[in-house]
């Protein structure tokens, strides 16, 4: 086990994936009460598709940022 840092570790999908499954793995081995975990499950996946989507959200902004520029070299040209 890795001892406690006080720095704190960027959220990045994998670690989110990497947490993912490690709370499946004690879902599947606690049988009918690893029901209770669940909600960490869900969290975590909520967690996964809120980070893509903010990453995919700056990606169509930063398109639309070079569309502008190329429309805008266009029209003073």
């Amino acid at each position: 086990m890795k001892p406690y840092s006080s720095t704190p570790q960027p959220v990045t999908p994998e670690r989110i994936e990497r947490a993912l499954d490690h709370v499946a793995k004690i879902i599947v081995a606690r049988g009918d009460r690893g029901d209770a975990w669940l909600p960490l499950y869900d969290y975590l996946e909520r967690a996964l598709e809120q980070y893509q989507a903010k990453k995919n959200r700056l990606a169509e902004v930063r398109q639309r940022v070079t569309r502008s520029q190329g429309r805008t070299a266009k029209r003073s040209s």
